[in-house]
């Protein structure tokens, strides 16, 4: 009995051992945002780059696939988070996307953020922080650390800084109790490495890199990619359907952009002429008036574009018809066919219409006695 007694208790004591293991191997505390490139299994084993910033003398480093696609940026962040006048150690990892964007953080096993009264953060207040950290937009950098708790009256005594409660100016920027943690990872993420890293891609960019920041599920990373898109850059056939599908899309601004993006070196191609022309009559109006300056800007505009357009001239209305004309006027397309589909439109009922037509031909020298005739007419 005393064996089986004794062979019972090993027992227990070998799965408590087992459990006690277990815990402590659990995953670490992560938080993390959409990647502007995700990485698979496909991409393993990793790259790990280090770079050294001159600006802040702080280390970074970079996570790239073994075909030297950047994924994203890391720093270790250490300090001391000091609390009722006790201090812990602040130990965590912070992550940039490539295009310079917030991308998440990483807590070491074992470690765990806490507030003021050493209570550990709850799932809430991570998810808070994780979502705090990813808006550029708030001002803390502009905050200094003596505005971040309120500052006790001299019957209360002093009190420790971080300790105090938070100041209501800047209450709904932090996670409550916890307002020195947020603020210090806030101007670690917000701060000047969100540029380094940011201008650290742009020395590696490739068309092909261009591209895969492109098909980024964020658009702020796409926006980032197009503005960086210049003469220099080549438009492989990949990187040139992407602009296209951006033009199509919903999106204003982002269809703006990439049609921007487009240099008059790259118009040298007819091909992509007649590609952004052939979008014309399934855009907004906004973005046909762009497509049509942009065109403006081609060394020569090409034949395909001249005669498809030509199929949409007694569709359109005033103002899409004056963009065009002034598209043939500022390349000089004053060939007999154009101008014979452009006469037809002195018949149009709608006189603002009909004018812009007579306008553009009465500027021409023209030597057809059939267009002559029905521009006398229409003077009469």
């Amino acid at each position: 009995m005393i064996k089986f007694r004794f062979f019972t208790v090993a027992i227990i004591g070998l799965l408590g051992m087992v459990l006690t293991s277990f815990l402590q191997e659990k995953e670490s505390i992560k938080y993390w945002q959409v990647a502007t490139i995700e990485s698979s299994a496909a991409d393993e084993p990793l790259i790990v780059e280090t770079y050294k910033a001159t600006l802040t003398n702080e280390t970074i480093f970079l996570r790239k696939t073994k075909d030297n696609l950047p994924l994203h940026y890391y720093k270790k962040v250490t300090g001391e988070v000091c609390m009722d006048q006790e201090c812990r150690l602040l130990n965590i990892v912070v992550y940039w996307n490539i295009t310079g964007r917030y991308l998440g953080f990483e807590l070491p096993k074992g470690e765990f953020l806490s507030k003021y009264d050493h209570e550990p953060f709850s799932e809430s207040e991570y998810q808070r922080l994780h979502q705090l950290l990813a808006d550029s937009t708030m001002p803390l950098d502009v905050v200094s650390f003596e505005k971040l708790v309120e500052q006790p009256n001299k019957e209360q005594g002093t009190a420790d800084a971080v300790s105090g409660a938070t100041s209501k100016s800047v209450a709904d920027m932090v996670v409550k109790g916890a307002a020195y943690t947020t603020y210090k990872l806030w101007n670690v993420i917000n701060g000047p490495t969100m540029d380094i890293v940011s201008e650290l891609t742009e020395k590696q960019l490739t068309p092909l890199l261009i591209n895969r920041i492109l098909q980024s599920p964020d658009n702020s990373d796409k926006l980032w990619a197009l503005n960086r898109i210049g003469s220099a850059t080549e438009l492989t056939p990949d990187l040139e359907t992407s602009l296209l599908e951006i033009v199509s899309s919903d999106d204003f601004y982002l269809a703006y952009s990439a049609i921007q993006a487009v240099e008059p070196v790259h118009l040298k191609a007819t091909d992509l002429q007649e590609h952004l022309f052939s979008m014309y009559p399934n855009v907004n109006h906004s973005i046909q008036k762009e497509l049509l300056k942009k065109l403006g800007q081609a060394p020569e505009l090409s034949l395909e574009v001249v005669y498809a357009s030509r199929d949409l001239l007694h569709q359109l209305n005033g103002q899409q018809l004056d963009d065009l004309l002034k598209l043939y006027s500022k390349h000089g397309v004053n060939d007999l066919e154009t101008c014979r589909s452009v006469v037809r439109i002195l018949k149009n009922e709608n006189k603002y219409i009909s004018k812009k037509a007579y306008d553009f031909l009465i500027g021409l020298q023209i030597d057809d006695a059939t267009i002559m005739e029905r521009l006398n007419a229409y003077n009469r």
